[in-house]
């Protein structure tokens, strides 16, 4: 992970936080918690509630802060005036 962190230019970070993202994501969307441990891949239902339950408040408000900023970059992927290519 940390060679693939240097080679695109961003700090270093562990997988994991990503998991718990993607699960905290999917548990505040409504997602049954049975879908949330196949995906994650728990083989029993109290693991994937720890897992969930140790997402803390500092972690979800970071959370949604990622979901604002990703629906805003999908939207303005959409309009007229965004355009890649476009130069300068």
């Amino acid at each position: 992970m940390k060679s693939l962190c240097k080679e695109a230019g961003v700090k270093y970070f562990r997988f994991h936080p990503l998991r718990h993202a993607g699960a905290s994501i999917m548990d505040g969307n409504n997602v049954p918690i049975g879908a949330i441990q196949r995906i994650l891949g728990h083989e029993n239902r109290r693991a994937t509630e720890i897992y969930l339950h140790s997402i803390g408040e500092l972690e979800r408000n970071a959370i949604a802060v990622y979901e604002k900023a990703r629906q805003n970059s999908h939207i303005n992927s959409h309009t007229e005036d965004f355009n890649p290519k476009k130069e300068g």
